[in-house]
């Protein structure tokens, strides 16, 4: 004998206003990133998340009222360091109203707080100092939305790969979901089956809802006859699929068909509109949904973690061009160098670079550095070497058109010495070059002065009105050295040199030039 499906109508969710929304935030190792970047809650509903350290440098978890510009709140804290270092890195700004202290590494904490009665967007931030730039994200406030009213099924039996044409079979019984949410609960029947949900959602305004959906296994959503999203197809309810929709103001009709060929039974679907939340239309909840949207990465990440000695890096990097060579030095410095412009193209502080771009899909653009404070010391892909009777001209720049390098530059490789330091060389006319780098400090550490320097060896002979630019860009004398301006400031050292107009340059001669490179306080 056939058991029949019992459908099994579970009570409703809960108040939102009145149950704790609960979020786990991690931090993601050697990233600079939180591991969400978009929390939801209702006004004035109580919030508890369990923050997690799981990186090697500290972080804090720091909330604020809409519209504060979080970086540059952070990095005011650096016009008094001392003080800023007492208060543990916690700017002194009455537009903070909730705060994690400041974890130490592999450290927990247990926050709680009341969500603002006020809608709006309220970003968090880790205020440790270079962090704010990369490491934020929003808790999004706003109220509830409204819920499926006279919600019906169908249900069907049946073995499908695809959704079939509901319309075309006859229910095996109907009746009505008591508590208006989209649920499936069998008895002992556990495959072979669909389901029509159909009933009515009222849009409060004008204007674009966006719907999501997760099924195990096919399923689609319908308004008012048209078709919004599509999950078919024998698959697990993994992703959140979402597409938006303009909907007059008023009641339209809802459907949903599902169907389930074997293993698990989960249905998910939600709805969000401009001035209301993610609200779920079904009892299961998918683990990503509190979430609000949360957008995935292509991959998982893979983070290059740089120890006890170089770790290199050879690919597409942003600001290097297409064959970037980079170097993460042991304490938290790290430079691209570019093997089309033979010149240093990039230097930056603390975590080193995410290989998950291509490591999965070579070819998949251009990957950022992972840390902060990013210097361009003479801009992208431009050489260090140039003939010119006048320095303070621009530089050439690369024309992918023109070939792979400079007229007169050959990439000569690079070796690794016994601490596997590198060394480039290459060829310039008739002269041979050698690069290498050494770091000194600690650049994972806040304040302090770390230090990159460079030792350019140069052999034979060089043309006349030879120069080599060591910066680009607006460049002040101050204290015996150079500082070059901009989102960093950085201050350069090298014999001889002078500034040209917007170049700080010195004449190209055979020999060794040495250049420090030193993040400004």
């Amino acid at each position: 004998m056939i058991r029949p499906l019992i459908f099994l109508l579970l009570a409703a969710l809960p108040s939102h206003a009145a149950e704790t929304a609960v979020f786990t935030l991690k931090t993601m190792t050697a990233q600079m990133k939180y591991d969400t970047a978009e929390l939801h809650a209702s006004p004035g509903q109580p919030v508890k998340i369990l923050f997690e350290n799981g990186d090697d440098l500290p972080h804090n978890l720091v909330f604020c009222q809409p519209g504060t510009d979080t970086a540059a709140m952070a990095l005011k804290q650096m016009e008094n360091p001392e003080a800023a270092l007492k208060r543990n890195w916690l700017p002194d700004d009455p537009r903070i109203w909730a705060h994690s202290k400041m974890l130490n590494p592999h450290e927990k904490e247990e926050i709680t707080f009341t969500a603002p009665e006020k809608p709006g967007t309220y970003p968090y931030v880790c205020t440790f100092p270079g962090h704010a730039l990369t490491m934020r994200g929003e808790l999004k406030i706003a109220p509830v939305g409204g819920g499926l009213e006279d919600l019906r099924f169908a249900l069907y039996l049946g073995s499908w790969k695809q959704l079939p044409d509901f319309s075309k079979l006859t229910p095996h019984r109907e009746g009505k979901v008591d508590d208006n949410l989209i649920h499936v609960k069998l008895d002992d029947y556990k495959n072979e089956f669909g389901v029509v949900f159909t009933g009515k959602l009222t849009a409060p305004k004008k204007g674009s809802y966006r719907f999501f959906l997760a099924s195990d296994d096919g399923a689609r959503i319908l308004v008012d006859g048209k078709e919004v999203v599509n999950a078919d197809g024998i698959h697990p309810a993994s992703d959140i699929k979402e597409k938006a929709l303009l909907l007059e103001k008023g009641d339209h009709e809802f459907r949903l068909e599902y169907f389930q060929a074997a293993g698990n039974i989960e249905l998910y679907t939600a709805w969000k509109g401009a001035d209301f939340q993610t609200t779920p239309l079904s009892k299961w909840l998918h683990p990503d949904w509190k979430g609000g949207g949360k957008k995935k990465q292509d991959f998982a990440p893979i983070p290059l973690v740089v120890r006890d000695e170089p770790v290199i890096y050879r690919n597409f990097i942003q600001g290097a061009g297409n064959r970037g060579i980079g170097v993460g030095y042991p304490g938290g410095i790290n430079i691209a160098w570019s093997a089309e412009s033979m010149n240093l193209s990039l230097l930056w502080r603390g975590a080193f670079i995410d290989a998950s771009r291509h490591w999965n899909s070579r070819g998949g653009g251009h990957q950022a550095p992972l840390g902060y404070d990013v210097i361009k010391p003479t801009g992208e892909v431009t050489p260090a070497f140039f003939v010119t009777d006048k320095p303070d001209a621009e530089w050439p720049k690369w024309d992918p058109k023109n070939g792979l390098r400079h007229e007169g530059f050959a990439w000569k490789g690079y070796s690794l010495d016994a601490k596997r330091f590198p060394t480039f060389r290459y060829t310039w006319n008739e002269a041979e070059i050698e690069e290498s780098y050494t770091a000194e400090g600690d650049g994972n550490k806040p304040g302090g002065a770390p230090t990159l320097i460079r030792t350019v060896k140069i052999t034979g002979p060089l043309p006349a009105n030879a120069w080599f630019r060591l910066a680009a860009g607006p460049v002040e004398a101050r204290d015996a050295a150079f500082v070059l301006k901009g989102a960093t400031s950085c201050r350069i050292t090298a014999a001889g040199a002078q500034i040209t107009g917007q170049n700080l340059v010195i004449p190209a001669k055979p020999g060794t030039l040495t250049i420090t490179y030193q993040w400004a306080q």
